[in-house]
């Protein structure tokens, strides 16, 4: 039975993407496919001695009834004997919070607060209830927006919120519909979120418009297509990292929490993609925000090779280049 079916296969994927015996929290809204994890989390983990929790955020944009939510997920996690940790942001807080998008201030937020409960609460790991649509809608999504490798990837089953906090999302092999037919079968209460047929959030925009009139007009089976995308762009951006790696270890002359030194006559014998690569794998191991820098900027610096120049770069970084050596500065 696919209930059954999906129990299983939890299991197995909260042990490759947690290690033993170590905590889970929980991240709750108290829609379908958060009540779906909290119940497969709970029953496919029954005989191991790891610790369960529950947390959620009402981000204070649905009045009474981002309150019934909370009671809901509270009474939910009481029924298992799980800690809740539930808080509610001031009214407003999103919209003077961010000068973004509504969507983007309330996934920050949501993070944030995740990742804070976590660290409060000693969980080095928090579970999220992403599934294969959502894989597909963010596929798309960043293909609309302009993407590389790293967004045709999509969403990683694992990726880190902090240094001591990992995010895991153990649903990503499931559909929106198996999720349905669990939820159907365990007679699972869960609340109805008028958001999220709301057009004013561009994800919704992809999930109600965008995928039904490509599944329509030209493929059927267009979610499949771009889940399946996205685990070949994880695998050719998996062995890109490792060669960029190695390069930075063959070409890194100095290194330090404000300055590098590398070697331009060793990065010149690489393909500039790959030295491109490079860089942006040492902005993230140096810690330095890349969110401002653009296509421009990779390639303003990347031309430092093979010129005796210098970039002013976004955060306050200054490439340049000199001798056999690309300095790059912060501060």
């Amino acid at each position: 039975m696919l209930p059954d079916r999906l129990i299983d296969q939890t299991r197995v994927r909260i042990r490759e993407l947690v290690p033993d015996s170590a905590g889970l929290l929980l991240a709750v809204s108290g829609g379908l496919d958060s009540m779906v994890l909290l119940h497969l989390a709970v029953q496919a983990i029954a005989k191991e001695p790891r610790r369960l929790a529950v947390a959620h955020l009402n981000h204070g944009l649905r009045g009474d009834a981002g309150q019934q939510d909370a009671a809901l997920v509270r009474a939910a996690a009481a029924d298992f004997g799980l800690e809740c940790f539930a808080e509610t942001l001031p009214d407003d807080a999103l919209k003077t919070a961010s000068s973004g998008s509504l969507e983007e201030a309330a996934r920050a937020a949501r993070y944030a607060f995740l990742e804070r409960t976590a660290r409060e609460h000693d969980f080095h790991f928090v579970a999220v209830a992403h599934h294969s649509d959502d894989q597909a809608e963010t596929v798309l999504l960043n293909i609309v927006r302009g993407t590389g490798l790293a967004g045709l990837k999509g969403m990683s089953d694992r990726r880190a919120l902090s240094s001591q906090v990992q995010l895991v999302r153990p649903l990503l092999d499931f559909s929106r519909a198996d999720l349905a037919t669990f939820a159907a079968d365990r007679s699972i209460s869960h609340a109805q979120d008028a958001t999220n047929s709301s057009p004013e959030f561009t994800r919704n925009r992809i999930r109600h418009q965008l995928l039904p009139a490509l599944r329509d007009s030209l493929n059927p089976g267009v979610d499949q297509a771009l889940v399946r995308l996205a685990k070949q762009a994880g695998e050719q951006l998996a062995c890109l990292d490792a060669l960029a790696d190695q390069l930075l270890q063959q070409t890194l002359l100095e290194s330090s929490e404000s300055i590098i030194r590398l070697s331009r006559s060793r990065l010149r014998q690489s393909p500039e993609p790959l030295v491109r690569h490079a860089l942006i794998r040492l902005w993230d191991q140096q810690g330095w925000p890349r969110q401002r820098m653009t296509a421009a900027h990779w390639l303003r610096t990347t031309a430092l090779l093979n010129q005796n120049s210098s970039v002013s770069l976004p955060e306050g970084l200054l490439a340049e280049s000199r001798a056999d050596l690309l300095i790059l500065r912060r501060g």
